[in-house]
């Protein structure tokens, strides 16, 4: 059976939330969608093997900055990449220990090949599916 890189998406939007867990499925992650940061806290316990973290910075929890300190804390989550997500506007050190800031609304590509980078580090990418909403209201 083939590994399927594991990525936590933490993000309060429900729509958004199912659109893009839907589509990285669609691409061969296994997804762990969560709607909160002790939601994506308790994934971590959950999962023997996270890949990536794609995290909301306003969650109705916790902040991203916070939670992402709060993982780098761990031993064994000291190197885990994080992706993290907004639609504020953000300079560059507020997002310390991401790897990237994406803003909303961002492109599925954009994401796909971001993922792509960081967990399928030597194969080229392959064109993501879009996954915008029904009702294209990405926030």
């Amino acid at each position: 059976m083939t590994y399927r890189p594991v990525v936590v998406l933490a993000e309060d939007d429900g729509l958004l939330r199912e659109a893009v867990a839907e589509a990285m499925e669609l691409e061969g992650y296994r997804v762990v969608p969560c709607d909160s940061g002790f939601s994506a806290l308790k994934a971590f316990f959950a999962e023997p093997r996270v890949d990536v973290l794609v995290l909301d910075w306003l969650l109705p929890d916790i902040e991203g900055r916070d939670l992402i300190r709060l993982l780098h804390a761990q031993r064994e989550l000291a190197d885990l990449p994080v992706v993290l997500t907004t639609g504020l506007e953000l300079e560059l050190p507020s997002f310390e220990g991401a790897v990237c800031l994406l803003r909303k609304p961002f492109d599925s590509t954009e994401l796909s090949r971001i993922l792509h980078r960081l967990t399928h580090p030597t194969r080229p990418p392959t064109p993501a599916p879009s996954f915008a909403p029904a009702d294209s209201r990405i926030v």
